[in-house]
């Protein structure tokens, strides 16, 4: 089916009903937009490999919009930030969350974001990188204690793998390794390198250690938490199993993740099957979690602010939920994905219309400095 916008665009719009390959790819990443009309929009790559962004509740309406990328200047005022974000997609190709992010990085360190967005930049950089050499140091150790090269816990979280002493245990850990799989200790070295960019984004399951998506799951589980205390209802009852069953997959995925690498030294030796199994269970992951940050913000932002009460907020949320793909879940839901989709759009917000789906301006504004606070 095809709309009309108030800009005399045609758009496609997406009925209310869920095929039974939609992925993750068909859902979408969220972009930071700014601009109030884009706030919670999704990009995806469409069926034939261009770029295409999904709009709800596109002027007014209450369906979803879905445009060709390439017109969106054309469709909205795009704010400065904005519009450089949107020619650096368009450069990049970028329609995965890792790719939107690091292209989000680049343009608020430009500074047409304002000053805030430059520090969350900034912040987000940083630790990504302190997580990237904490992961290499945390594999390198294990390398160490398999090859028996010192088996002593207590040591080795104090060993300084940069120092003089420290480097010669590490030679001689991949020294050792590298024999008993037939490659060179170099090869060995770099393999622990790649290995540890790849699980940068989750880190290990230690206090201060926990990567940016780890760290998010124990997030979510606190917002389950408070949604389960917060029960007024059917609507916070679904919101509850949609937050759970994302969790349930996420922490699967960790397990999985988590058992593959901790032995070390099989991990190296069958290689090429296992990075790929654990590249490809990162990249799920971030899929997975993709929007739920901005989720979590929208509910912190309720005691933040007093003009909005806590069943206004639900509402707002419930429209935006990202809906987990049938083809990711092993269990089945309460409530099945094409009923949970019929719900979100039987849903009034406040001070809408319920007969026009009219969305109030002011609120679309007050999302969108919400949005600008925080990145996932």
């Amino acid at each position: 089916m095809s709309g009309v916008t108030a800009f005399g665009l045609s758009a496609d719009v997406v009925q209310d009903t869920m095929p039974s390959t939609f992925d993750f790819e068909e859902r979408g990443t969220t972009v930071p937009f700014t601009t109030p009309e884009l706030t919670y929009c999704r990009l995806r790559r469409g069926s034939r490999g261009s770029l295409e962004v999904l709009v709800n509740g596109f002027s007014g309406g209450r369906c979803t919009y879905v445009f060709p990328w390439a017109s969106i200047p054309k469709v909205v005022q795009l704010t400065l930030h904005d519009k450089a974000l949107h020619a650096e997609i368009s450069y990049s190709g970028a329609s995965t969350p890792d790719k939107i992010r690091m292209a989000a990085y680049r343009v608020a360190r430009t500074g047409l974001g304002g000053p805030e967005l430059i520090d969350q930049a900034k912040k987000s950089l940083e630790r990504e990188t302190t997580e990237k050499l904490a992961s290499s140091f945390f594999l390198m150790l294990w390398v160490i204690e398999a090859t028996g090269v010192s088996t002593d816990r207590a040591a080795l979280a104090l060993i300084n793998i940069n120092s003089r002493q420290g480097r010669a245990v590490v030679r001689q850990a991949f020294r050792r390794l590298g024999e008993d799989i037939g490659i060179t200790p170099e090869a060995c070295y770099q393999r622990i390198l790649e290995l540890s960019e790849i699980i940068q984004p989750i880190g290990f399951e230690i206090e201060g250690q926990r990567g940016r998506l780890r760290d998010f799951l124990h997030r979510l589980s606190h917002f389950r938490d408070e949604v389960v205390r917060a029960d007024s209802g059917g609507t916070m009852r679904t919101l509850a199993e949609v937050v759970q069953l994302t969790m349930r997959i996420g922490n699967a995925i960790l397990t999985d993740v988590d058992r593959n690498i901790a032995n070390v030294v099989r991990f190296i030796t069958e290689w090429d099957i296992r990075l790929t199994s654990t590249r490809q269970s990162v990249e799920r992951l971030s899929w997975l979690l993709d929007g739920w940050g901005q989720i979590c913000d929208l509910w912190d932002g309720t005691d933040a602010d007093k003009t909005i009460g806590r069943h206004e907020r639900i509402t707002e949320i419930m429209r935006i939920i990202p809906v987990v793909p049938r083809s990711e879940s092993q269990t089945r839901m309460h409530v099945e994905p094409t009923d949970f989709y019929r719900r979100q759009n039987r849903i009034v917000l406040r001070n809408e219309d319920w007969r026009t789906g009219q969305l109030d301006r002011e609120m679309s504004a007050r999302l969108s400095k919400l949005q600008t606070r925080k990145q996932t």
